[in-house]
């Protein structure tokens, strides 16, 4: 068993109000992966306001 596996044992969901917290564990495990919460909060912030797609510009 690794850290992350151990980690993710104690965290259990990510449905937890210290959610934020535990992704800040996750970048120390995993550098990139703070790379991967980055994207998804453009992703969501591109559904929220409707913004154009990168595929979709000219």
């Amino acid at each position: 068993m690794d850290t992350a596996a151990v980690t993710s044992e104690i965290q259990k969901t990510w449905n937890r109000e210290d959610a934020q917290e535990w992704a800040g564990v996750y970048t120390k495990i995993f550098p990139a992966y703070q790379l991967l919460i980055e994207s998804h909060l453009k992703a969501q912030e591109v559904e929220k306001t409707r913004e154009q797609l990168d595929s979709a510009r000219k």
